[in-house]
Parts: structure tokens; C-alpha cells; sequence
């Protein structure tokens, strides 16, 4: 039966603490005020996780947790709010031992934002807190990149189509078309433009006093990045964001739900997939 209420706001705690007697599972969303050009808001990865969540908890049939709207980006223009990446995952790791101790125990975590400097720390401490915590030896956290899903929007990373170009515009045409700004799109000078397209992370300038890799790089933005557009936001369309929302709730949810599926089975058996530790040696890739 459906729900009915899908956002956890929405409920009471007596309908929560009956929602667990048959369903653990619960979505994380995240996103930051960050820019996107002068023809995206600056909620825009909110408005991804928001939307993106709230689609698969249909799907799912589960609650969708308060959307957390600070993490790191690390671009520098007016309205961009960072948060450490330490802070970020500490707090995303609390809020999964809180709901842990209540029942829940399927942590779906969506990005709204793709900072690969997020995402890897986001992730790694997330190993180190079921690993310090054995009470969470139950819990299944899933860091669901949702673009993964979406063989179109995946393979606007192959055409170089990045941040707040024609996958994220043409997603919030198809959401909310009122708040994009399709006559104020603009982009860097040429050079710089066709530089964050080769090079997402070009929009970096890391300098160092000596030549040793030893050294802790300073990392500023580049002040020649004006607008930090990533791609071909001209290219965007209503159609083309239904279908990329529509491959990540197809695709994604059954991903998910056989990954609940799986957990379930595997908590009542006590099997679990034992992985190699990979690379020997760690230490000397530092």
C-alpha cells in the first residue's frame, strides 16, 4: 500500500514508528547553494536531490529523510557556500546513527551535487564509521551517484557536458521550467570555457612553495573564471530531462530495489561478500 506521506517532515512520529514495522529503508538527499551560471538557480543540485528522491521514494514506497543543503564545493563565486568535506561527513554520519538507533537500516544517500572531493570523502568516512561502530554492522549505506543510472546523462560526461550545462538544465526544464533562465545563459571566454569542458577541474589553481609531491597544494578558483559553466547548457531541453529523469527512477529503482532485497536476505542468513583488500601498500600512494 502506498504511503502517505513520503517526505518524513510530513509525518508524525507515531506513523513513523509504524512505517518501521514493515520498511527500514529510508533516502538521504544533499545539494548546496552553489553557482550555476546566470541562468540556474543557485539551488539547483537541492532541486536535483530533492526531486530525484522524492521520485524513487514513489518507487520505493519509502520515507525521504530532511534534504541537507550544505557541502563542499569549492567554487568561489557570490552565493557559493562551502562546507568542509570533514564537517559534511561527520554530519551525514550522525544523522545515520540517529535514525540507525530508531530502526531504520536501508541508508539510501543522493547526491544532488557531483564534487568528486564530497563524493570520496563522503564516502571513505562513511567505511570508517561502520567500521568503528559495530552496531552498524546491520546498516546498508548506498552513496547512489544517481547520474550512474541514467545512461543519457552519463554519457554527457563522455561529450564533456558537466556543471549547470545541458543535463542539469534540461532537468529543471522538465521540473520547474519557471526558475531557469534560458536568455541569460553565458559562458567564460572561449579558452577558459572549452578548458572546464576538458577539464572540470580546471577552474582550480593549485600552487605550492617547492617541487615535492609531499607538499600540501594552496587551491584557490582561478580568477580568469567568471561563470563556471561546464558544458553546453544551449543544448538543454524539456524532452531530454524527462527521459534522463525518467532512465534514473527506471534504472535506479530497480538497482535499489534489488539491493534492499539483497540486504534483507542477507541479514537473515549472515552471509555477506567479502571483498580483496586491493592494493597493497597505501601508504606509498600518499
Amino acid at each position: 500500500m502506498a504511503l502517505a506521506h513520503y517526505k518524513m517532515l510530513d509525518c508524525t512520529f507515531p506513523e513513523v514508528a509504524e512505517y518501521l514495522k514493515s520498511n527500514q529503508t529510508i533516502i538521504i538527499p544533499y545539494g548546496l547553494s552553489e553557482q550555476h551560471g546566470a541562468h540556474l538557480p543557485l539551488d539547483t543540485d537541492v532541486r536535483n536531490a530533492e526531486y530525484i528522491s522524492l521520485a524513487l521514494a514513489k518507487r520505493l514506497n519509502c520515507l525521504v529523510a530532511p534534504t541537507l543543503n550544505y557541502t563542499f564545493s569549492g567554487g568561489m563565486l557570490p552565493g557559493t557556500i562551502n562546507v568542509k568535506p570533514n564537517t559534511f561527513s561527520n554530519l551525514v554520519g550522525e544523522i545515520i546513527e540517529s535514525l540507525h538507533l530508531q530502526g531504520f537500516k536501508n541508508f539510501i544517500i543522493v547526491p544532488g551535487h557531483g564534487g568528486s572531493e564530497s563524493l570520496l570523502h563522503l564516502k571513505e568516512s562513511l567505511r570508517i564509521l561502520k567500521w568503528l561502530n559495530p552496531a552498524l554492522n546491520d546498516a546498508m549505506i548506498l552513496l547512489t551517484q544517481i547520474w550512474d543510472f541514467s545512461p543519457t546523462w552519463f554519457n554527457m560526461f563522455d561529450e564533456r557536458d558537466y556543471h549547470a550545462a545541458k543535463a542539469e538544465t534540461s532537468l529543471l526544464l522538465y521540473w520547474c521550467p519557471e526558475v531557469v533562465r534560458m536568455d541569460k545563459i553565458i559562458l567564460d571566454e572561449e579558452e577558459i570555457a572549452e578548458g572546464l569542458r576538458q577539464d572540470p577541474d580546471s577552474y582550480q589553481l593549485r600552487e605550492s612553495f617547492t617541487e615535492l609531491q609531499q607538499e600540501v597544494l594552496q587551491t584557490s578558483q582561478r580568477k580568469e573564471v567568471k561563470i563556471g559553466v561546464m558544458g553546453y547548457p544551449f543544448e538543454a531541453s524539456r524532452e531530454i530531462g524527462e527521459k534522463i529523469h525518467n532512465e534514473c527512477i527506471e534504472l535506479g529503482g530497480a538497482a535499489l530495489e534489488k539491493a534492499i532485497k539483497d540486504a534483507d536476505e542477507a541479514r537473515k542468513s549472515g552471509k555477506r561478500i567479502v571483498h580483496d583488500n586491493g592494493a597493497h601498500l597505501k601508504i606509498r600512494s600518499v
